[in-house]
This record gives C-alpha cells, structure tokens and sequence, in this order.
C-alpha cells in the first residue's frame, strides 16, 4: 500500500507543480479612457471594476487621455473609485495624453495616480464656448456659472483631502486653469509618480507602494510579473460613445436633413426618407450631449433656403444666405453652457471640426441644388408615355364633335371625343384631357404662317 501511494506521488508531483503557480497567477486588469468622458465611459468603468474585483485582480489600471467631458458621468467615476475596495491606479499615458478638466478630477480619484513622461494635468476651469469652437472666460457677474465653480472647487478639494493630494493646486486648476507637466506633478504631490510604460510601472514603480482602502486598510501592491488582462467597451458602449462625438452627431443630423428633403422633393422614393428619419432620431434622441436648439434651428433655416433656391429665381442670394446659416448652426450645435452638468468640463472640440465642416456643407449644398433641380426640370418636362402623353396633342376631327361626341385619330389609334363647343369635321382639335378611351377636346387655333420671304 505504501509502494503504491508513493508511486502515485511521485507521478501526481510534476501535474501538482505545474498547477499550483496557474492557482495563484496574479492579474491587473486595465482599462482604456480615451476621448470625451460620457455616459458610456461611466457605465465601462463600473463593469470594469466589478470584472477585475470578481476575478480577484491585484488592482484596476485607468489608462486615461481625456480633454474633458460630462459632470454627471465623471461624478460616477470618482465615486466608484472613491468607493472601492479594490485598488485603483489611473496612469496618464502615452507621451503626449493629457487628463484635462474632468480628467483631472479623475485621476485625482485614484488610489495612485502616475504620469508618463510628456503628459500635461489641469486646467478645469469653467468655460463656455463662443463662435468657432473657442474658450471664453465666464464674467464673474454671471452668478450661476460662479456658483458652479466654486461647487466644483468643493468637490475637487474634498477628492484631494481623501486622497492625500495638494488641494491648494487643484483648486487653483479650477479658478486659474492652471496646468502643470508630470515632473511638477510629482513636485506638487498631485500624483505618485512618473512611469514611462506599462511594463515599468507594473514591475517598478507599483510593487514599492502601499495603498490605504476605504476600510482603512493598507494594502502593499504585489503586480511584478502579474498578468495583464485588458477589458474593452461592450458593443453597446462602444455605440454610444461614439454618439456622443461632435462629429458623428454633426453627420447624423445633416443625412437626416438631406434624406427628408429629398423624400418630399421626390416623394415615393421611401428610401431616402426612411434613413434621414431614422438619423434624426438617433441623432436627437440617443446622444448624451445637450443639443443647442438656436444652432439645430439655423439648420433648418438653411435647408428650407436651399429647398427655396430651387423654385426662386435669387441669382445665388438664397443659397449663400443658407450656407452662412449652416456654418453658423453647425458651430453652434453643441453651445449649450446653460445645460445642467455640463459647463464646468466642456471640451475643447465640443464644436464639429472645420474640415468636417466645410466638407459636409459642400456635399449638402451641392447634393440639394443639383438633384433637387434635376427633379424639378424632370416634374416640369412634358410626359412622353401612357396617356398622359396625349394632353396637348393637336389632331384632326375626323367627324363632327359636340357634347354628345365624335372620333379622332391619334398616333394611329381611334379615339372618343367629346367637346363643349361644336367642331366640324377636319377642324384641328387639341386634347386637353383623357378619361379612361373618352377624350375632351377643344378647337386648335390655325397655325401662324410663316413670314413673307422665308424659306419653306
């Protein structure tokens, strides 16, 4: 019995050697932040920190280069990271990322916060955007947006106090719009420190950290040689995230705008219709970012205008008008500093950019003049087929037609003729209408001779 359990062992050994590091494999999870923060970044950074905590994860890593983004969604994220029992390290990565108004804030969230070499923080002062895309400083007379900046200084102070960060220069960020490189960071004690990859902050820099917990417990972070599994958006955030683009928004509304007048400039087509509808709808209704009502309002203006140049002689008046209130709307589409939640981290690119701009107004301008007025010249051309086609037609009486009718002869075909007035046989007639193989018809004037002295 004993020569059999040792023959066991020792064959069991080399299976129970090679499953025994398997069973206790370290792992960080890591997560990518990268554009405006929104709805679906919130909702990506909850399922994260449940995934990495669940699967029993050494610590979450926030890979972050953000301009900015919603209140309400970068209140959620320093919630859940102040929250946390799992460690959090926000990493501003690669060279030339910046964490940037709302960023800032998250990163000061973080249980570690870490630069890499070349990355810039700051700069969260309330703004709003005037014509163009540009930062225009808020007049301190504006009593609601300096309520909402000293609330956020508030906020960003208290973030400081848990996490052991300088207070004093985060609220200058906000009331200065101050922003400092990765070694005045770590000079200031803004972050932990500077890490230029990913492979030197697991291995170096975070095995010489202790964190301390909402618990209160202090915890050393054990990632050297850990594993490192990346979780990604789901297809649903993905979508929405990319929604929440200018750009994209800016494309929606005016496909929409386009498919809808080319519905009614050639109804039946469906098509067209259908699409614009369905762009509108998503464009309107599924987007995080509030929609200035002046700018979508200035888009309407100019497609009707550019509808009108169709049908009204203008000599280009009308059209330049309509090009001068889509730019407009369009640089307006998203100046909303009133919303609620949103006027304290607003992003620089919140407007749709220049080229797409001038591109999309281009195409939208060309496609409404050229296929709107070849439709219109097709409406106004005279049928050639089918009944329609015999309106107008100047024929002979080929017996006497009255109000109780009469026949002529069309494109060799007999024909029924009423008419009003009385015609006598081998008068011209013109038709004027056809119903059904009746058809009304009227005297034809005689044609004009032609002038003495031309040729015949």
């Amino acid at each position: 019995m004993k020569a059999l359990t040792r023959i066991l062992s020792l064959t069991l050994l080399p299976f129970l050697l090679a499953a025994a590091p398997a069973a206790t494999a370290k792992t960080v999870h890591v997560i990518v932040i990268k554009g405006v923060i929104d709805n679906a970044v919130a909702e990506y950074v909850r399922t994260s920190l449940a995934a990495a905590k669940a699967a029993g994860s050494e610590a979450l890593i926030v890979k972050l280069d953000t301009p900015g983004g919603m209140l309400s969604s970068t209140k959620e994220i320093v919630q859940a990271f102040l929250d946390s029992d799992l460690p959090v390290v926000v990493y501003v990565a690669p060279a030339g990322a910046s964490a940037t108004s709302a960023g800032m804030m998250i990163t000061l969230a973080g249980h570690l916060a870490v630069m890499a070499p070349g990355t810039n923080i700051g700069a969260a002062h309330p703004v709003m955007i005037g014509p163009g895309g540009d930062y225009q400083s808020i007049p301190k007379e504006d009593i609601m947006m300096e309520k909402a900046t000293q609330d956020t200084v508030g906020w960003v102070r208290s973030i400081c106090d848990v996490r052991g960060r300088n207070a004093d220069w985060a609220e200058k960020a906000v009331t200065e719009s101050q922003s400092i490189t990765a070694k005045e960071a770590v000079a200031k004690k803004v972050v932990n420190g500077i890490a230029k990859d990913m492979d030197e902050l697991l291995n170096v820099f975070l095995p010489r950290q202790t964190i301390t917990l909402k618990s209160g417990e202090t915890r050393p972070l054990d990632t050297a040689g850990a594993e490192i599994v990346e979780l990604s958006m789901s297809t649903a955030q993905r979508v929405q995230h990319l929604l929440n683009n200018p750009n994209v928004i800016y494309i929606l509304l005016l496909v929409g705008f386009l498919g809808i007048v080319i519905e009614f400039k050639s109804p039946g087509l469906i098509f067209p219709g259908f699409i614009g509808g369905s762009c509108l709808l998503v464009a309107l209704i599924a987007p995080s970012l509030p929609i200035n009502y002046a700018g979508l309002l200035l888009i309407v203006i100019a497609f009707i205008l550019l509808v009108a140049e169709i049908f009204i002689v203008s000599h280009g008046l009308l059209t330049v008008t309509a090009i001068a209130a889509l730019v407009l709307g369009s640089l307006m589409l998203f100046q909303a500093p009133e919303a609620p939640g949103m006027a304290p981290f607003l992003v620089p690119a919140l407007a749709p950019s220049w080229p797409l701009i001038a591109t999309v107004v281009t195409l939208v301008v060309g496609t409404i003049l050229i296929f709107g007025g070849a439709v219109l010249k097709a409406h106004r051309q005279k049928v050639m087929t089918g009944r329609e086609e015999l309106i107008d037609t100047v024929t002979e009486a080929l017996t006497d037609i009255g109000p109780r009718g009469g026949r002529i002869m069309v494109h060799g075909e007999y024909w029924n003729a009423v008419s009003a007035a009385p015609i006598a046989k081998g008068e011209p007639v013109v038709i004027k209408s056809v119903n059904g193989l009746l058809c009304r018809v009227e005297k034809a004037e005689p044609a004009a001779p032609p002038p003495a002295g031309s040729p015949s």
